[in-house]
């Protein structure tokens, strides 16, 4: 079996960085993606809510698939129970809490509630309603990005398990699997004439920005490609770079709207992620990078869950009430309702469903802590 022996071929700094039992610089990434989606609701020009979205997608395919490289690697086994137990508690807690307020809140307000959307929402389907029968542009509009990610959850470590044995093999399979989605979306946009709604929400479309963050840590478990990391991965200089590309991509979406998107920005932005995650576990302590491990920033990033699901609600609520404010202040106050209410969903919803979550942690003696 290929193991994680091959990471010594990596860039020290980058082999220290992934030895890490917290990886460095993906709280702020976190906390970029999700302020980037508040951003974008409240109106400022030119910022793109779903370079976010799509962030957090390469993020999560990223980090579910390094703690299953890891467990594979200390225990020799996945267990999928005690894996989507960790995820249902991480999840649905605050999701379902979420959902019964804005239902309660549509209540209080005599709104009419829609019913096939709502009940898509909350079995994680949301994503194929919208996809197939348009936004209504309601609270629950932005689930579909969480039914995606489920999704991914459900399927992903089925597969891991058959792959498991040889890293390898499964980097070759990762890569065919994103070439294949690569061009499957084209020719949904250029030969079929797909609608941008489906082709920006179906999990069919989107699986491979997942599958991009699920290859970069089977990548860097297995060692491959050490020149690339050693070039790529050591230079400060280099990381803005790649930060810089992401920004005008993301900036090019908002100029040339959503077929740039489509069928360019959604095959080189998530590459790009990809390298910048590497890149800001590496350059961890880098003067130019070390303000992504700030505390108030890694905060953020750990309510960036909250700060999701609560923007749809709050943004505009908060904008309103302070509309006759200069704009500055219009935004700051918007932001501290977000992160006030994400904070107190945070505390009192998401941490005591976290400390049950350690219950189904894996241990090298292959027992429950």
């Amino acid at each position: 079996m290929t193991t994680a022996k091959g990471a010594s071929s990596l860039p020290a700094q980058l082999a220290n960085g992934l030895r890490e039992s917290q990886l460095a610089g993906l709280d702020a990434m976190r906390a970029l993606a999700a302020f980037l989606v508040v951003f974008y609701h409240f109106g400022i020009p030119l910022v793109s809510g779903g370079t976010g979205v799509l962030m957090f997608f390469v993020l999560s395919g990223f980090l579910i698939t390094w703690l299953l490289l890891r467990e594979n690697d200390e225990l020799g086994t996945v267990s999928l129970r005690k894996f989507y137990m960790r995820r249902s508690l991480r999840i649905f807690p605050a999701f379902y809490c979420y959902a019964a307020i804005l239902l309660g809140v549509i209540a209080v307000r005599h709104a009419r509630i829609v019913w096939p959307q709502t009940w898509a929402a909350l079995f994680y389907v949301g994503n194929y309603y919208q996809a197939l029968h348009g936004d209504p542009n309601t609270g629950f509009s932005h689930t579909w990005s969480l039914a995606i990610e489920e999704q991914f959850y459900v399927l992903w470590p089925l597969t891991f398990i058959t792959l498991r044995r040889n890293y390898r093999r499964m980097s070759y399979f990762l890569t065919g699997a994103i070439l294949a989605i690569w061009v499957y979306r084209e020719a949904l946009i250029f030969i079929f004439g797909v609608h941008q709604g489906y082709i920006y929400e179906a999990f069919d479309t989107r699986a491979d920005h997942l599958l991009i963050g699920c290859l970069l840590a089977v990548v860097l478990r297995a060692g491959l490609l050490p020149r690339f990391w050693n070039w790529i991965a050591v230079r400060s200089w280099a990381a803005v770079v790649v930060a810089g590309l992401l920004a005008m991509s993301s900036v090019a979406e908002s100029l040339y709207g959503h077929m740039y998107r489509d069928s360019i920005s959604f095959m080189v932005s998530p590459l790009l992620t990809a390298v910048w995650i590497t890149q800001l576990i590496a350059l961890r302590g880098a003067p130019l990078w070390r303000w992504t491990n700030w505390g108030w920033l890694r905060y953020l990033g750990r309510i960036s869950y909250s700060v999701y699901l609560y923007q749809q609600l709050t943004v505009g609520a908060a904008k309103k009430i302070v509309a006759h404010e200069p704009v500055v202040v219009q935004l700051a106050a918007t932001v501290a309702v977000v992160v006030l209410v994400a904070s107190a969903s945070h505390f009192f919803v998401e941490r005591p469903f976290l400390r049950l979550k350690r219950r189904f942690k894996q241990t090298a003696a292959g027992a429950t802590p």
